[in-house]
C-alpha cells in the first residue's frame, strides 16, 4: 500500500515498515525513461509535484534530464498520482479481466467514407453545438478520392501523389506548396479534402502522381471538383500487395479500461495467428503503447515494433488498468508517441489500433487533431476501437480518426454481457459481431486492398440494412414506404 493510515504510538512502527517495503513511497523500479528491454516510458510531468494541471505543464515536460540513462531516471511520482503504484505483471487492478478468454467481446464497425452523409451529418451537429469550442474546428470542405491502378485496373501501392492548386497567383510563384504529398495505401487511394488540404475558392488542381517504380514515368493531370472520384492509370507498373505488416496497438490504461485490456492479451496471439494463416508470406511485426495521464505514474509507455510476438506478448501482458482519476486521458501524448514509431516506408501496410474510453483533454484537442493529421500523412491506417462509457466528444476523435485515414470506427457493444453499458454510437446501420474476427477482417483488407464483408456466419445481429458497408434505405413493412 501507498498510505499508511497511523493512530498513536503505531506511528514509528508503521514509518519503520514503510521505509523497509518496497513501493511504499509510491516510487516505481519500472516506471522510468528508455526502459531497458527497449522501450519508452514518458513519466510524470514535473508541473505535477507542486499540483500543477497537464494545461500548464509542457508537451515534452517528463522527458528526462540530458544525459541521464534509464537506470538513473525514474519518471514515477506520487504527487498527483491516482493509481496504485503497483506495476508488477499479474497484479491486474480489475478482478472482472481475470481469466479473460479470446473470442468474447463483440463489436461493431462503420466506414463513414461510405457513408458520407451521415459523417457530415454527425459533424455539423456537433460543431453547431460546440459554444464553448471543445472541438477543433473540422472543415472538410469538399472530399475528393485518388485511387492509383495499373493498366489492368489493380490498386497501386506506394505510388506518391501531389495536389497543387492551380490558380493564377500561385503560377507566378517560383514554388508552390501542394495541397496533398502523400503515398498510396495498399488500396491504391489517397483522400484530398479541400477545406483541411486546401483549395476551397480553386477551380482546378495540377494532379501528379509519382510511381513507386524507378524508371517509369510520372503522370500529371489537371482536374476540377465537377468529378470527386479521381481515378489515374499509371503506365508500365504492376500493382502488387504489401509484403509487410506494421501492427501498432494504442491502448488507453486507466482504471476503467481493465477489461479492455485483459481481453486484448487472450485475442493478440490468435489474430496474429489468423493473420498468417491468411498472408503466410506477411512478415508481421507489432508495437505498444499504453497511455495513462498527466499525474499518473507514467503518461505513455512505448514498446517499439518488434517481429517477435512472445517480446510483444510479454510487454503487453506486463501492463494492467490504473490511474486516471478524471475523465479525459493524455490521448494527445500517445498519438503523438505513435508517430515517432519505426514505421517501415514501402511496401507496408502500416496499422494502428487505437483502443480508448475517454478524449484528449480540452486544452490539448488540437494536439490530438494535429497528431492523427500527421498519422494520415504518413499512411497509417487508424482504426479506433470505442470502449465502453464512450459519449459523443469521444466518437468525434475516433471517428474522425477513422475518416482521414481511409479505415473505419469500431466500438463494443453489449451482445457479449461484459464491462459497463457500451453507448449506442450516431450510426444507422451496422453488423456487430467477436471484436477479434472484426479487428482480423480489417488487417485483412489493409493486406488484400480491398473492402472485405463480414462472414454470415459470424454475424450476430445486424442494425439496420449495411449492404457492403453502405446504409441502404429500410422498407416499412407497414406501409410499405422506404425509410
Amino acid at each position: 500500500m501507498k498510505a499508511i493510515l497511523c493512530v498513536g504510538t503505531t506511528l514509528v512502527a508503521a514509518v519503520v515498515l514503510c521505509l523497509v517495503i518496497p513501493g511504499c513511497l509510491g516510487t516505481d523500479s519500472g516506471a522510468y525513461l528508455g526502459l531497458a528491454d527497449g522501450s519508452s516510458e514518458t513519466g510524470v510531468d514535473r508541473g505535477a509535484e507542486s499540483g500543477g494541471s497537464d494545461a500548464a505543464s509542457s508537451p515534452d515536460g517528463s522527458d528526462a534530464a540530458a544525459g541521464e540513462s534509464p537506470a538513473e531516471t525514474d519518471s514515477s511520482d506520487e504527487i498527483g498520482d491516482t493509481s496504485d503504484g503497483d506495476e508488477t505483471a499479474g497484479d491486474d487492478d480489475d478482478a472482472d479481466g481475470d481469466g479473460a478468454q479470446s473470442g468474447t467481446l463483440t463489436a461493431g464497425s462503420f466506414d463513414d467514407n461510405l457513408n458520407l452523409e451521415t459523417f457530415t451529418g454527425f459533424l455539423d451537429e456537433v460543431l453547431d453545438s460546440d459554444e464553448t469550442d471543445v472541438f477543433p474546428d473540422v472543415q472538410l470542405g469538399q472530399r475528393v478520392i485518388v485511387t492509383v491502378v495499373d493498366e489492368s485496373g489493380n490498386p497501386v501501392n506506394d505510388a506518391r501523389v501531389i495536389v497543387t492548386l492551380e490558380s493564377e497567383q500561385q503560377q507566378q510563384q517560383q514554388q508552390q506548396q501542394p495541397a496533398l504529398n502523400q503515398t498510396t495505401g495498399s488500396d491504391g487511394r489517397v483522400l484530398f479534402l479541400t477545406g483541411l488540404d486546401g483549395g476551397d475558392d480553386a477551380t482546378s488542381f495540377q494532379l501528379q502522381v509519382q510511381s513507386p517504380v524507378e524508371g517509369t514515368e510520372s503522370v500529371v493531370e489537371t482536374r476540377d471538383l465537377t468529378d470527386l472520384e479521381w481515378e489515374v492509370t499509371l503506365p508500365g507498373v504492376s500493382g502488387t500487395l504489401p509484403s509487410r505488416l506494421d501492427l501498432a496497438f494504442v491502448v488507453d490504461a486507466t482504471g476503467s479500461m481493465g477489461d479492455e485490456l485483459e481481453y486484448l492479451k487472450a485475442e493478440v496471439r490468435d489474430i496474429a495467428a489468423a493473420v498468417n494463416e491468411l498472408f503466410p508470406l506477411v512478415t508481421q511485426r507489432y508495437a505498444l503503447i499504453v497511455y495513462r495521464d498527466v499525474g499518473d505514474i507514467y503518461v505513455t509507455r512505448t514498446f517499439d515494433f518488434t517481429t517477435s510476438l512472445d517480446e510483444f506478448q510479454a510487454d503487453l501482458d506486463d501492463q494492467n488498468a490504473s490511474g486516471g482519476g478524471d475523465w479525459p486521458e493524455a490521448m494527445d501524448r500517445a498519438l503523438e508517441e505513435a508517430l515517432e514509431l519505426s514505421w517501415q516506408a514501402s511496401d507496408t501496410a502500416r496499422v494502428l489500433f487505437l483502443i480508448a474510453d475517454a478524449p484528449p483533454h480540452v486544452e490539448h484537442a488540437e494536439d490530438a487533431f494535429d497528431a492523427i493529421q500527421a498519422l494520415r500523412a504518413a499512411t497509417v491506417a487508424v482504426y479506433p476501437v470505442a470502449a465502453s462509457g464512450v459519449d459523443t466528444e469521444l466518437e468525434f476523435y475516433l471517428r474522425t480518426a477513422a475518416f482521414l485515414t481511409l479505415s473505419e470506427y469500431l466500438f463494443l457493444t453489449d451482445d457479449s454481457g461484459v464491462g459497463n453499458p457500451h453507448a449506442e454510437p450516431h450510426i444507422p446501420c451496422y453488423h456487430v459481431q467477436r471484436l477479434d474476427q472484426l479487428m482480423i477482417r480489417m488487417i485483412e483488407a489493409e493486406l488484400s486492398g480491398t473492402r472485405v464483408e463480414p462472414d454470415p456466419e459470424d454475424i450476430i445481429r445486424t442494425v439496420g440494412n449495411p449492404v457492403n458497408g453502405v446504409c441502404a434505405e429500410v422498407e416499412d413493412e407497414q406501409d410499405g414506404q422506404t425509410q
